[in-house]
């Protein structure tokens, strides 16, 4: 199996990781390099020049390390820069025949032939389910005999503002060939299986500065959003609330445990240049929880206008390293949304962490895509 080439486009971090399959289905990691940029907000960046740099350093490293320059790259692209078009369509054959996958790339080719739009390109269609002549849905029609072939289709679309700057910088690099993946539709594929996303599967990644979230239903998604919300928000408000500065502020925040009883005589303690300070865990955790449940409101009404016709109330997982490292976090979710709520992490050693999610998705997702094991186009 030969290797890939990933870069995850996140609000804080640049990361590219060249790896392969290893066993049982595990990664084997050639090389990987990470640089901190300026990051972007509302789907735009906040300094090209800034994002370029760190593109150029993460690939310079990269290079470095193998044998051969990279000339070929997968790219995560976040929700801040993706929409979303879901469609259900009909092809007819006018006889009863064997399904095959043309005839499932023909259904797909249908639907994009009539949602492509300028300012976007289509970087991933999937389905969430396929119906037959007899109206029955199937997971996989491939083989089944009838004489139409339906189906419940996302198609996903990426600014190309996002995409051009993107070929600009990595073409200075000398890599020609890029090809962009939704790195919710990754996460989804990756952390999930598929009776997980039998029925809604409500993910929320988030990040620094900009949260993902996306339901998946089969393998297609129903419906997303992007916040202005992350961890660093919640840097910001220590800041704001209690004079901190900014890197004290983030050693307070990683101390903080949301289950700390309200009217709670403890305190946090921090080290700062002007000395030990002692803030109050319920004045801290109140200000944190307010911002958390401000989100939680916005995901709330989200739900509620995009998943009313499903009889199921989502399942809600949380990922990404914006807030999943908090302690008592899973247990404040669980009880604002009142449905289970689990945080899901890639199954990979030294690497097992929330904020390692959208990494190894997309690895995970340029694998198979290479192995020809599942393919888009």
């Amino acid at each position: 199996m030969k290797s890939v080439a990933v870069l995850d486009v996140g609000s804080l971090n640049i990361t590219l990781i060249v790896g392969e399959r290893g066993v049982n289905n595990s990664f084997s990691l050639k090389a990987r390099a990470e640089r901190k940029y300026e990051g972007f907000s509302e789907g735009q960046f906040f300094s090209e020049e800034s994002l370029q740099t760190a593109i150029k350093e993460v690939v310079e490293e990269v290079n470095g390390k193998l044998k051969k320059p990279l000339t070929e790259i997968y790219v995560g692209a976040s929700g801040a820069f993706v929409r979303l078009e879901n469609k259900r369509y009909r092809i007819s054959f006018g006889k009863a025949k064997k399904i095959r996958q043309k005839d499932v790339d023909a259904l797909f080719d249908k639907g994009q032939a009539l949602i492509e739009t300028e300012g976007y390109e289509v970087i991933g269609r999937s389905e969430t389910f396929f119906a037959l002549d007899d109206s029955r849905r199937v997971a996989n029609p491939l083989g089944v005999v009838s004489s139409t072939l339906g189906g419940a289709i996302t198609y996903i679309l990426c600014e190309t503002a996002f995409t051009e700057v993107i070929r600009k910088i990595l073409l200075q690099q000398k890599i020609d060939s890029v090809k962009f993946v939704y790195q919710g539709q990754a996460e989804g594929l990756y952390l999930l299986n598929y009776t997980e996303r039998e029925i809604p599967a409500l993910i929320m990644d988030v990040g620094y500065i900009t949260t993902d979230v996306t339901v998946h239903m089969g393998n297609g998604i129903i419906a997303k959003t992007t916040e202005d919300f992350g961890g660093g928000m919640l840097t910001f408000v220590l800041v704001k609330e209690f004079g901190l500065d900014p890197e004290s502020a983030e050693i307070l925040k990683r101390d903080i445990n949301l289950s700390y009883s309200r009217n709670s005589n403890g305190v946090y303690t921090v080290v700062t240049a002007d000395g030990v300070r002692e803030f109050s865990t319920e004045q801290v955790n109140e200000k944190i929880i307010e911002s958390i449940d401000g989100f939680i409101g916005l995901i709330s009404e989200f739900i509620e206008e995009n998943l009313q016709i499903y009889s199921e109330a989502p399942t809600v997982y949380l990922t990404g390293g914006g807030i999943s490292y908090l302690r008592g976090i899973k247990s404040h979710l669980l009880a604002r949304f009142g449905e289970n709520v689990e945080i899901l992490a890639p199954n990979v050693p030294f690497y097992s962490r929330a904020g390692e999610s959208s990494k190894f998705a997309l690895l995970d997702y340029a694998l198979k895509d290479k192995a020809k094991k599942f393919k888009l186009f």
